[in-house]
């Protein structure tokens, strides 16, 4: 397992950077960012250093605009164009930009995303007293769109499509690793892949704001079909599912509850599978360790506003993964997978309520991690 000293003998060399980054943009906002307004186009501009247990420590920026398609549109939230690009220190990388649109008084929604990313991996697994190391890059392109109308009150129907091409390189370890790693995939048939689905999206949604919640209700559920008349190389169905609640217990406290994960039926390949801590939010597990066909997660966080743009979280959940028992790949599943941790919140645009966040979580089996971020985990 990877050591997280050196997380936590980075931390306060990044957080002091992070403080210092902020401080003339909070200054710049004074005039700007003092009320919260849904209406007006906020531009926010976010230099940062990122890390996770995957990917370390990384150097990069995102750009939102937020913007009203309408301007006299009082029922739409603000849509938003964002660019996401960040370099690591494990030469992991990741660029992708993304819209989200809200138009016709809510009554139409849509996304669309495409991107660009490597992630060199370096996991531990620990099966029956021996140690299993597994060092590979995952090398993707994707493009994925979806649209929604507003059927009856707060529910939503919509269609998408997924688009994903991944390709596996072992060239980041010493050549035993990149040896080992490659005759592993090669002995469990994971292979370079296209996966290419058109699929359903059945929501519900009457939280008072996207972007940070303080109350309301939302679910989603997307059934997918991966086939080949559709380019995909593999034949399967899959659906995720996504829950969320906020309620506001005091005005500077809010609690919300997660529930997410997601089934695969058919001949699902390794790029299909659902992957603990990438589909879910849940914290402290390095993302894309544990995989399986079935997961399932929860999760419930508080959420403290302490003074002014400060403000701190605590968080506990737990999840399962499972369903690769008939594929030789039992390494990389678990039936209890719990976290916990706290964080600390600096709001960076008030008037579009847009938060940098720290996270630090902690789950089993030596599992831990920091984590840089803007905007919620949900």
């Amino acid at each position: 397992m990877r050591n997280c000293a050196s997380y936590e003998s980075t931390l306060a060399g990044f957080f002091i950077f992070f403080l210092a980054c902020f401080q003339s943009i909070a200054q710049e906002e004074k005039a700007v960012d003092t009320i919260f307004s849904e209406s007006s186009r906020t531009l926010v501009l976010v230099p940062l250093i990122s890390n996770s247990p995957v990917m370390e420590t990384g150097f990069g920026g995102l750009g939102m605009y937020f913007f009203k398609i309408n301007k006299d549109d009082s029922e739409s939230p603000p849509s938003l164009v964002s660019l996401y690009a960040i370099y690591t220190t494990n030469n992991s990388y990741i660029f992708t930009p993304f819209g989200r649109f809200f138009w016709n008084e809510d009554r139409n929604r849509a996304s669309i995303g495409l991107g660009t990313l490597r992630i060199n991996n370096d996991f531990n697994y620990n099966e029956q007293g021996n140690d299993l190391q597994l060092v590979y890059s995952e090398i993707r392109n994707f493009f994925s769109a979806e649209y929604s109308r507003k059927i009856i009150g707060d529910f939503y129907l919509g269609a998408l499509y997924l688009g994903t091409k991944t390709n596996y390189k072992f060239d980041q370890g010493t050549k035993e690793e990149n040896d080992f790693s490659r005759e592993f995939f090669a002995q469990n048939g994971i292979d370079d892949n296209f996966v290419s689905s058109v699929g359903l999206n059945f929501s519900f949604d009457n939280r008072d704001y996207p972007y940070y919640p303080t109350r309301g209700f939302t679910f989603s559920v997307r059934p997918k079909l991966n086939a080949s008349w559709l380019g995909s190389d593999n034949d399967y169905l899959d659906t995720d599912y996504k829950i969320s609640y906020f309620k506001s217990l005091r005005e500077d406290l809010i609690l919300g509850v997660n529930i997410s994960g997601g089934f695969a039926f058919g001949d699902v390949p390794f790029d299909g599978y659902q992957n603990y801590g990438i589909r879910n939010s849940l914290r402290g597990y390095e993302a894309g360790k544990y995989k399986g066909k079935n997961m399932i997660a929860s999760q419930a966080e508080l959420r403290w506003r302490i003074h002014n743009k400060w403000g701190a979280v605590a968080f506990a959940g737990t999840g399962s993964i499972w369903g690769n028992e008939n594929n030789g790949e039992e390494e990389f599943e678990r039936t209890w997978l719990p976290s916990g941790g706290l964080g600390l919140r600096y709001m960076v645009s008030r008037e579009k309520k847009i938060n940098l966040r720290l996270d630090y979580a902690i789950g089993v089996d030596g599992n831990q991690g920091l984590y840089f971020g803007v905007m919620e985990a949900f």
